[in-house]
C-alpha cells in the first residue's frame, strides 16, 4: 500500500479546516485515501490502510470517521459490493458510477448531466434538494467475456 503524500495529506487538511471539520491525524490519512483512491474503498479496506500506515485506530473511530465525512457531504456511500460492505467515495466532482453486478467493479463517469433530475424533481415538488445519487448496473467487459467464453464452451 502506498504512503500518502505530504501534499495530499495537506490538502486533505486544508479540506477537514475548511468544512470546519477538527483536524486529526486518522481524520487527514482516511480523507487522503479516498481522495487519491479510485478503488471505491470499504471500511475494512480503509481500516487496513490507515493500520498499515502506522496508525493505532479502532475499526470503530473509522467507521465514525467516515460518518462524519459523509454527514459534511466531503463523501459518499456507494452500493454495497455482494458481500454486502458499503463502499465510499470522495466526491468533489459531480459524476456517477457504473457498477458490474457480478465482480462489483465501480467505475467512475464523470458527467454532471444527471445532475438535472436534482432540478426537475425540487421543480415538479417543491423539495428542497440536497444531492442524489445514481448508479448504473451492468456487467463490465471483464465479466462479459468471462459470460461469453463460459456460453461458447457449452
Amino acid at each position: 500500500m502506498m504512503v500518502q503524500s505530504q501534499e495530499t495529506l495537506l490538502s486533505a487538511a486544508n479540506k477537514l479546516k475548511e468544512y470546519r471539520i477538527k483536524n486529526t491525524p486518522q481524520r487527514q490519512v482516511i480523507l487522503s485515501y479516498l481522495m487519491t483512491s479510485h478503488a471505491h474503498p470499504s471500511i475494512e479496506m480503509i481500516f487496513k490502510y490507515v493500520r498499515s500506515n502506522g496508525f493505532s485506530v479502532s475499526l470503530a473511530t473509522v467507521y465514525n470517521t467516515l460518518q462524519l465525512l459523509i454527514d459534511h457531504n466531503l463523501i459518499i456511500e456507494i452500493a454495497a459490493d455482494s458481500g454486502g460492505h458499503m463502499r465510499y467515495d470522495y466526491f468533489e466532482t459531480p459524476h456517477y458510477h457504473v457498477i458490474c453486478v457480478n465482480c462489483n467493479k465501480i467505475v467512475d463517469v464523470f458527467d454532471a448531466s444527471y445532475k438535472q433530475n436534482e432540478r426537475e424533481a425540487a421543480q415538479e415538488t417543491g423539495f428542497q434538494v440536497f444531492n442524489s445519487q445514481y448508479e448504473v448496473y451492468g456487467l463490465c467487459p471483464a465479466c462479459q467475456q468471462k459470460l461469453a467464453e463460459t456460453e461458447h464452451k457449452n
